[in-house]
């Protein structure tokens, strides 16, 4: 318990690391945004990893160095926070110099492109290594009253995530670390001694002068080649016309000559190919502004595979999901729809068409008969009535020419076995689900898209799926129609009809025959047709067997875009040659790398270094399972709750904001009540037993919970979110303080120990966490926190064996 007052220089120092934690985090945050905008977003693994390196290091040089660093301490912290915000702001700045450009592309295919992505890693590490020593510092320095430092440490950690919520939706994100970095320059400020206020004030300065310098300079990206934007902005006379910042991903209209969209247009059409505006969101290619025209006699869409449904059957009541800026909804409308509703997940787009472009568009979003949401899919299909609509259209898939498999680790909760059969249910009886996709090869998504509508028929009592699935496809894209009752001969006969006019193949249909599936479109995977009657039939087990995973994604691995199989990698690259493997599933393995990489510099800036110390006659091994078990089963903790609630919430900066914002200053309050327990080791069992049963009750009960609470209204679902995250978050906070207070009295010299493999854990948990989730589903990673929690707890419950005293000692507590 803290015993004596809080002094004035104490007071300013708590606020300092306050502000200086927020910070961090902020920074965190922002970097994760930009790096998902040049590269993709498999890289924000790779920049927490890099955010935990900094913590880890920085708590191996102070063990190395605990005297000179603590001697030197009343100028150092605000000198340390001083030179981490002024790296904040020009880091990724720095990273956009030739020397330490790489391309994720480029990775497998030029080794060179290793030591440049090392190197980005140790540049971004470096604003966080200074950063995190200012606080392990402090942290030493008051070990035995941790707990209102460490609350301060955490609150604004949380406030900090908050911060980038505003910022993200205000500002471009690269004028974002020049604000953030004052932050930190601030909290210096705040912590100089009186004496020592003089000698400091010109890095104050200059890192005001810089902040100011880099805030007015104009704002652009180098993206990577790769990335749709940059291929787009080759194309002659075509230019950026709009450009807005959004919390959902930065928003950026094309326009040029050569911009025309028809997706594997039929070739049987005739007419001109308009010129349209195209979105891109973080330089990815979200779609077209259509012109809508109420007099119009047809749609472009209408000669592609797409046109489909709408060809079978008329659709009185349609639903459009996730359908860009709209070319899906205007095809809906002019195909005579009663009512159309449409989904747009995306805010800042759906706001776009509804002003800016809605004269564009021929004031699409403000047709009568179209009633547009800006809502999360999941959360829509959740409050649909039973029978509600006669189509239910999903977005089209893929992209020619493929993806690389770089939407591997992406979260989609529309494509999963829960979304179709929520779908399903929301169909009238002659209702239809339909969704198309670019043919890929080998063939992924358009084999998974299969066996999710088969598995959907057949979870609804449809013992032959073949009398409810018809499929067409063009030399590009194909598109499957599942119907609540079987297929009629006047859909059957229409199908036939539309793909004699369109030079059309059908793929699947009840009478299908097999000279008819390849009359007008010769196939690039012969194969493709005969695994599609495999999945058909059900009794294969190709869905088990195939080079890839195809079987269908879930709530509890919604990876719809995860296709590779490690086990399989061997024969990959037998059959597509080993260098040509990471380019069909270039996502996953980029967190691999992720992870051997963090692994690596975890084990040569924050283990090898500790090994130097001397011996101490305390056993270390309890210090080490212990704090090892809190970097490993926080973070597992963290990334699993953050992952479940990118469906609650809708989107996943909603969810990483509330998740570690909510966890961090539910942690601090922990914290802050663990300074009044007088006991720390038989608190320590009782907190950490605390932990793991909830842990488990979440394994349980979490996503039975979140799926029956789907519907709730928005301010509902968001306070029962922080009940959620803030219960288990508080106790979590306790253990660490008062881990740090029972070594100050057990061996002060293992508090770097226990810094430094805090970190160390804490770094390979991210990529490990994920990779895991991946393969083996959320609940694994959550009950692998919960095991670590126990083994916590088991640290000082059987404390003989793994703390050791000298004879005639006891172990303190």
């Amino acid at each position: 318990m803290e015993k004596h007052p809080i002094t004035g220089m104490e007071k300013r120092l708590i606020t300092g690391i306050g502000l200086h934690s927020a910070a961090i985090i902020a920074f965190q945050l922002a970097l994760m945004q930009l790096i998902s905008m040049v590269q993709w977003h498999h890289f924000a693994y790779m920049i927490i990893s890099v955010a935990m390196l900094g913590f880890g290091a920085s708590g191996t040089l102070l063990a190395l160095a605990r005297k000179k660093l603590l001697h030197w301490s009343p100028w150092l912290v605000p000198a340390l926070m001083t030179l981490s915000g002024l790296l904040m702001m020009v880091v990724f700045q720095a990273a956009r110099l030739e020397m330490f450009r790489f391309d994720v592309y480029l990775l497998f295919s030029d080794r060179s492109q290793f030591p440049i992505l090392a190197a980005n890693y140790l540049l971004f590490f470096l604003p966080f290594f200074f950063g995190a020593l200012a606080i392990g510092i402090v942290f030493i320095q008051h070990a035995r009253s941790i707990g209102t430092y460490y609350f301060s440490n955490l609150l604004g950690s949380g406030v900090g995530g908050l911060l980038i919520l505003v910022l993200s939706g205000a500002i471009h994100p690269l004028h974002a670390p020049p604000l953030i970095g004052l932050l930190s320059v601030g909290g210096g400020l705040i912590s100089m001694r009186p004496g020592s206020r003089y000698g400091l004030i010109a890095f104050n300065i200059l890192a005001l002068a810089i902040s100011l310098f880099m805030l007015k300079q104009p704002a652009s990206l180098p993206l990577s080649e790769y990335k749709g934007l940059s291929r787009t902005l080759n194309l002659p006379e075509t230019s950026v016309v709009y450009s807005e910042p959004d919390i959902q991903g930065h928003i950026e209209v094309v326009q040029g000559p050569a911009l025309r969209y028809a997706p594997a247009l039929s070739l049987a059409y005739t007419g001109a190919i308009p010129v349209k505006k195209q979105v891109f969101v973080n330089g990815d290619m979200y779609g077209v502004i259509p012109r809508h025209d109420p007099d119009a006699s047809s749609h472009i869409l209408d000669h592609t595979t797409m046109a489909l449904p709408y060809v079978m059957a008329d659709r009185e009541k349609v639903l459009v999901l996730r359908p860009g800026p709209g070319s899906a909804v205007s095809q809906a409308l002019l195909s005579g729809a009663r009512r159309v509703d449409a989904v747009f997940e995306n805010g800042g787009v759906f706001r776009l068409m509804q002003t800016r472009y809605a004269e564009a568009s021929g004031n699409l979003m403000h047709q009568d008969r179209l009633h547009a949401r800006n809502i999360q899919v999941r959360n829509f299909l959740a409050n649909v009535p039973a029978g509600e609509y006669d189509m239910i259209a999903l977005p089209l898939l893929e992209s020619f020419g493929g993806t690389a498999g770089l939407n591997a680790l992406r979260e989609d909760y529309s494509l999963t076995k829960e979304a179709f059969q929520l779908m399903w249910e929301a169909l009238s009886p002659g209702g239809v689900i339909a969704v198309s996709s670019w043919i890929d090869y080998p063939a992924r998504t358009t084999l998974k898209l299969m066996a999710t509508l088969v598995e959907t028929a057949r979870q609804n009592g449809i013992a032959r799926p073949a009398d409810h699935i018809a499929a067409i496809r063009s030399w590009g894209t194909i598109t499957f129609v599942l119907k609540k009752q079987a297929l009629t001969e006047l859909e059957v006969a229409r199908t036939r009809s539309f793909g004699e006019r369109m030079y059309f193949d059908p793929a699947l249909l009840p009478d299908i025959q097999e000279e008819e599936r390849t009359r007008f479109n010769m196939i690039e995977e012969a194969s493709l047709l005969a695994y599609l009657d495999l999945i058909m039939e059900g009794t294969s087990g190709l869905e088990r067997d195939y080079g890839f995973v195809i079987d269908p994604s879930t709530d509890d691995r919604p990876y719809f875009s995860q296709f590779l199989r490690l086990k399989h990698i061997p024969r990959l690259s037998e059959t597509f040659g080993q260098d040509n493997v990471p380019f069909l599933e270039l996502g996953y393995l980029i967190v691999v790398v992720t992870l051997v990489q963090s692994l690596l510099l975890a084990l040569l800036l924050i283990i090898l270094p500790l090994l130097r110390l001397r011996r101490s006659p305390r056993r270390k091994s309890g210090t080490l399972l212990y704090f090892g078990a809190l970097g490993l089963g926080y973070m597992f903790a963290e990334i699993i709750l953050i992952q479940r609630f990118v469906l609650y919430l809708g989107h996943p900066v909603y969810a990483l904001s509330a998740v570690i914002s909510t966890m961090l200053i539910a942690s601090g309050a922990g914290s802050l009540a663990s300074g009044r327990i007088n006991i720390p080791q038989a608190s320590i069992q009782r907190v950490a037993l605390v932990v793991a049963g909830i842990l488990l009750a979440y394994t349980l009960l979490l996503t039975p919970l979140i799926r029956e609470t789907l519907p709730a209204p928005l301010f509902v679902k968001t306070l029962l979110s922080l009940v959620i995250i803030a219960i288990p978050a508080f106790f979590m906070g306790m253990m660490f303080p008062l881990g740090i207070r029972f070594l100050a009295a057990y061996d002060h010299s293992q508090i770097p120990w226990a810094w430094g493999i805090n970190g160390c854990l804490s770094v390979i948990s991210t990529s490990l966490a994920t990779l895991i989730a991946v393969e083996s589903g959320f609940r694994i990673v959550m009950l692998v926190a919960f095991g670590s929690y126990l083994l916590a707890c088991a640290c000082f419950f059987f404390g003989k064996w793994f703390f050791r005293t000298p004879v005639g000692e006891k172990i303190p507590g």
